[in-house]
Order: C-alpha cells, then sequence, then structure tokens
C-alpha cells in the first residue's frame, strides 16, 4: 500500500472535518494491518484543544463512507484507526519541529546522517529544509527529508541532561504545552 498516494486526499478530508493529520502509518497487529492515522484539531496551536476520544469517533465515522467511494477497497485490506497523538507525538513536518521547539525528541533516519541513523536531542533552530537538535551537548543538524520517524520524548526529559548550546534560544523553558495528558493526570493536576 502507498502511504503517500493516501496522505494528501486524507489530509484534505480530515481538514474537511476540522483536523489536522499528523502522521500515517501502516501497522501489522497479528494477521491484520491496520492504518492508523494519528490527528490534532486544525487550530490546536492557537486554542490549546486536546483531542477526545469523541474527536476519534467524529473523523473515524466521517472518514468511512468517504473512504467507499474514493478507495472502495481499501477497508476490505486494513482496518481504520484513528488517535491522538499522545503524549509522545509524532512529528513530520518543520512547523511540529518549530512548535516543540526546546523539548526532547527521538528520530530516526532513512539513510545514517554523518554515520548516525537514531537520535535523541533537544530541538533546536528548524528551517524549511533541516532541523538542528542538540545530542550530549553537540549540534547536530538532520535534513527533513531523510527523516523515518520522529517523535517527542516526554519521559525522558527529566533524566536527559539540559541542553548547553541551545538554552539561550528559548525564552522560556520546555513545558508539556500542546502534548496530551491522561485523564487521570489532568484530575491529579
Amino acid at each position: 500500500m502507498d502511504l503517500k498516494k493516501l496522505q494528501a486526499p486524507l489530509e484534505r478530508q480530515l481538514a474537511l472535518l476540522g483536523f489536522e493529520l499528523l502522521c500515517v502509518e501502516l501497522a501489522r497487529e497479528g494477521r491484520d494491518e491496520i492504518l492508523r492515522l494519528y490527528l490534532d484539531h486544525s487550530d490546536a496551536e492557537a486554542t490549546g484543544r486536546k483531542v477526545t476520544l469523541d474527536d476519534c469517533t467524529t473523523a473515524h465515522e466521517g472518514l468511512l463512507a468517504w473512504l467507499d467511494v474514493e478507495f472502495p477497497d481499501l477497508r476490505e485490506h486494513v482496518g481504520i484507526e484513528v488517535s491522538s497523538p499522545g503524549m509522545e507525538r509524532p512529528l513530520v513536518k518543520a512547523d511540529h519541529f518549530r512548535r516543540f521547539a526546546g523539548r526532547l525528541c527521538r528520530l530516526q533516519t532513512l539513510q545514517p546522517v554523518n554515520g548516525q541513523k537514531r537520535f535523541k536531542g533537544w530541538i533546536g533552530p528548524v528551517t524549511p529544509t533541516t532541523l538542528t537538535l542538540e545530542e550530549d551537548g553537540v549540534l547536530k543538524e538532520v535534513p527533513l527529508e531523510a527523516l523515518q520517524k520522529a517523535r517527542l520524548a516526554p519521559f525522558d526529559e527529566s533524566k536527559t541532561p539540559k541542553p548547553k548550546h541551545l538554552q539561550g534560544r528559548f525564552t522560556e523553558a520546555p513545558d508539556a504545552d500542546g502534548v496530551e495528558t491522561s485523564a487521570t493526570e489532568e484530575e491529579e493536576a
């Protein structure tokens, strides 16, 4: 299945429903293939709204009839799963990295970049084509086109030494804005 062929039409349809498609992935669970769609509200950056179970249900129901018309054989071969981005939110576009500048992320590239394919570092400046990470006190530039996958790493932030070079570039310390918490965490706060 060609995910790139599905990406643009899915993005357009979800935008009509008020959502931004963050990431599409094909996963195998047992003998079943699952097309997993991670989404956020189109206005999430401005409003801080988080994706709820009801939002996922709305998006899923809004996609099913459309998928049956546009991609009639798709649901015969794969299950469709709609998900919130969660705390370990996928990062795909330059805007995603800009939004979470100063946060820790893990990423993997398709091909080695200066002999390395896996990175865990603090997100620094982002251009339309590159991302700067500070990993173990060293600034590393990663071409965005080389990314295979990237996610925030909030559970590692307290255990990872703070950035040395990027520290002064951000006016505030990294926090959890825009990162979802479970209902239990919200009740405890």
